[in-house]
Formats: C-alpha cells, sequence, structure tokens
C-alpha cells in the first residue's frame, strides 16, 4: 500500500515536473518565433550636444549724414536782396542814376544795418570817384560801392584771418574765451569750433564755464559729444572763475592743444556780469599771462545794429580779437558784418551760415563782398 502512494506521488511529480520542463520549452520556442518575426528595435538616438551659440549680427549703425551747408553766396542772398537789390530796383528801367535816385540809395544803405559811418564813408567814395556822367551808371555804381566795401574790409588787421590758420604753430594750449548775450547761439558756436579744430587734429576741450543758466552745461554737453570733444563740468561748482581755472589747469596737465571757455551769455547792460567776465580773464592769466590767446564775440546777424552796441561794450571789457556772427543764412542783415568793421576795427573770423556741424566756415572777405552785389 505504502509503495503504491509513493509511486502515485513519484508519477504525478514527474507529470508536473515534464509539464513545466515542456511549457518552459513550448515558450522558448514560440518567442524566438515571435522575435523573428518583429522588426528589430530602432536604435537610440545619442543625445545631440548643444550647439554653439552664435550671436544675432549686429545691426547696422545708420549714420546720419548732416545736410551741406550753403555757400556764402547762397547764404547771403536775403542780404543781398536788401542791400543791392533794393539799390537796383529803385532805378530799374530808367537808364540812369540822378539826384532823386542817389538820395533814395542813400535811404537803402542806412536802412541796410551797414551804420551810420559805413554809410558816410560809402556814399563819400561816391562821390569823390565818380564824374556826373559815371553816376548814372548802375554798373559802374556797383563797381564804386564794391571796391569800397573790399576797402574797409582790407583795412582790419586780421580781417579774415582764421585763428585756426596756423593753429600747429601757436603756443599749446590754446585758450579761447567765447563770449556773447543770451541768444546768441554762443553754444552752438562753440561745438562748431570744437569740431573744426579736433578735424585739424587738436585735442580739445570744452570748459563748462556759464554756472548761471541752468540747461547751459547739458546743451554743451550734446554739442561736446556731436563734436567727439571732451568736457570739463565739475557737478557743484558754481564760480565761473573756478570751473576756468581748473580747466586750464587740466589742460596744461595733459596735453590739450585747446580750451575753449564758456562764459554765461548776458547783456551788455549787466555791468555786475561783464566785470564777472574780467575775474575770468584774470584767474586764466595767472596760470598763462598770454591768455586768453583768443576772445571771440558770438553775435546774431539778426540783431543789426545793436550787435554792433554788443560789440562795442564786451570790447571796451574784454578787448576783443574777432567775431563770429550766426544765422546769417536767415537774415537780411548780413551787413552789420561791414559795420563792425568800420566802426569798430574788428575782424570778423567766423559766420554761421547753418545748422549742421559744419556749417560754421572762416569769413573770406573777398566772397563776403561779391555776394553782396553778384549772385552766383
Amino acid at each position: 500500500m505504502l509503495m503504491e502512494q509513493t509511486d502515485l506521488l513519484i508519477l504525478i511529480g514527474s507529470l508536473i515536473f515534464g509539464g513545466g520542463a515542456l511549457g518552459s520549452v513550448a515558450y522558448y520556442y514560440a518567442r524566438q518565433a515571435r522575435l523573428k518575426v518583429m522588426p528589430p528595435p530602432a536604435p537610440v538616438p545619442e543625445p545631440a550636444l548643444p550647439e554653439e551659440t552664435v550671436p544675432p549680427p549686429r545691426a547696422e549703425l545708420k549714420v546720419v549724414k548732416e545736410p551741406e551747408p550753403p555757400s556764402l553766396n547762397t547764404a547771403l542772398r536775403s542780404t543781398r536782396d536788401s542791400f543791392w537789390g533794393k539799390i537796383q530796383r529803385s532805378v530799374l528801367g530808367s537808364g540812369s542814376i540822378d539826384g532823386v535816385e542817389l538820395e533814395t540809395i542813400e535811404e537803402i544803405l542806412y536802412t541796410s544795418d551797414l551804420g551810420p559811418s559805413t554809410v558816410t564813408r560809402l556814399l563819400g567814395s561816391v562821390e569823390s570817384q565818380l564824374s556826373r556822367k559815371e553816376k548814372r551808371s548802375l554798373d559802374t555804381l556797383k563797381d564804386s560801392l564794391k571796391s569800397e566795401v573790399q576797402s574797409i574790409l582790407a583795412a582790419v588787421p586780421k580781417m579774415g584771418h582764421s585763428p585756426l590758420e596756423d593753429f600747429a604753430q601757436r603756443p599749446k594750449p590754446q585758450i579761447w574765451m567765447i563770449v556773447g548775450v543770451n541768444g546768441a547761439g554762443k553754444t552752438t558756436t562753440i561745438g562748431k569750433l570744437a569740431h573744426l579744430a579736433a578735424q585739424k587734429g587738436a585735442r580739445v576741450l570744452v570748459a563748462a564755464g556759464d554756472t548761471f543758466r541752468a540747461a547751459a552745461q547739458s546743451q554743451l554737453k550734446v554739442w561736446s559729444e556731436r563734436a567727439q570733444v571732451e568736457i570739463f563740468s565739475p557737478e557743484g561748482v558754481t564760480d565761473p572763475g573756478a570751473v576756468a581755472f581748473d580747466a586750464v589747469q587740466m589742460a596744461k596737465a595733459r596735453g590739450y592743444d585747446l580750451v575753449l571757455i564758456d562764459t554765461a551769455g548776458r547783456l551788455h547792460t549787466q555791468a555786475n556780469l561783464m566785470d564777472e567776465l574780467k575775474k575770468v580773464k584774470r584767474v586764466i592769466q595767472k596760470l598763462d599771462p598770454q591768455s586768453p590767446h583768443e576772445t571771440l564775440i558770438v553775435l546774431d546777424a539778426n540783431s543789426g545794429q545793436n550787435a554792433l552796441v554788443q560789440a562795442q561794450k564786451f570790447n571796451e571789457t574784454l578787448a576783443l580779437t574777432g567775431a563770429v556772427f550766426t544765422k546769417m543764412d536767415g537774415t537780411a542783415k548780413g551787413g552789420v558784418v561791414l559795420g563792425l568793421a568800420s566802426q569798430l576795427q574788428i575782424p570778423t573770423v567766423f559766420l554761421g551760415i547753418g545748422e549742421s556741424m559744419e556749417a560754421l566756415t572762416g569769413f573770406n572777405p573777398g566772397e563776403y563782398a561779391e555776394a553782396l552785389f553778384d549772385a552766383h
């Protein structure tokens, strides 16, 4: 009985074991068959290396080209029209000039901002040089007037001589004081002067000596940046003499070629402010007894005869070395240049004939005289 039970257990175990083996064998072959049917797994791509970061192309800077300044002849068109143009029209069609026309010419000259002494000189020249027959010729009258204009300009020392012409031979640093009334275009002129000097290779320092007007320093900084020159504008310093002194000292220590000293605009009638200019001059003379090498007054050509009064008062205070007339391209009063030469013997050295950086030109007496009479 015991043997029978044992044999039964062995049989059952064998069946179980055999079934398991057979199952394993069946599973193995079935799996192999399935693997042969299934496509091989796709290869796993390797992780991509990060691409090198390439900065976007830099946008090209747009260089704003400033408009070309007009020629002197073009700039003086309104002046020419109010001067010689009126004279021409006063005798147009008559073909001759008699006493009536001469009186009219005298009136025209007086209203052309030439100044009374200049008018007297021009008319005196006409009377003394021309015979009665010659006076009747408009062309001969023009030649006589033009010749006298040229003589007036030629009689002024350094007329037409730009202080930048012989700049390389001058002692360094050159120290220039720029003066004038408010609204004449002083800040703009300083920027253009700085640009002209820098174009000639000079190392320029602009001294912000106008400590009176709140916006003066910021405006001067803008113009200095446009001219690509350096500016000396210490914060909290309200004494213009101190600004000028420190600027000159800095220029000497660091090898600057030119110091342009801005000054507060003031009316020629303000005695206390005019005295302040004297102080600035005395202060910089402590560092350089020969300075300022140039004292330039900036005059608005639109001011006409008032510009002559301003120049006279500033000249009495500072001994001006030259004048810069601004806004010549927008006025009919450009004859004031002739009045300044005749009455005060002050040379005009620069003319402002536009808004661009390039629109400041050295004064040429011959071109000026031609432009008063002839259009090109």
